[in-house]
């Protein structure tokens, strides 16, 4: 499966840093499974890095998810609270988007 990323999310996760991305569990999100394999497209530069999907699990909102897992691994500065993350969020994804799909959190190996 192919994704895009930001260009400094890109960066997070070629670093390791990054081990968790965050999607809406979308129709294109549940054919995931342990063991595939995510081509990631830097939007910027349009590079390409392959990782492994280690782990999934769902959340029914992106607070939810963010109060399990904050920092780094998602990709936010350590110091981010849970609100300026769902904020930030926000603006990618809509509330609706959220409500209708849920959230899925993929781990990264």
């Amino acid at each position: 499966m192919k994704m895009g990323l930001m260009h400094d999310q890109f960066e997070l996760v070629r670093e390791g840093s990054k081990t968790i991305e965050i999607r809406l569990n979308d129709q294109k999100r549940q054919q995931l499974r342990v063991g595939d394999l995510i081509v990631f497209e830097d939007l910027v530069t349009q590079q390409q890095m392959s990782k492994r999907v280690a782990k999934l699990e769902k959340f029914a909102s992106f607070a939810q998810l963010y109060d399990h897992y904050q920092g780094t691994s998602v990709g936010s500065a350590p110091t981010d609270s849970v609100a300026k993350m769902v904020s930030d969020t926000y603006r990618i994804y809509s509330k609706q988007q959220e409500v209708e799909y849920g959230v899925l959190a993929i781990h990264l190996k």
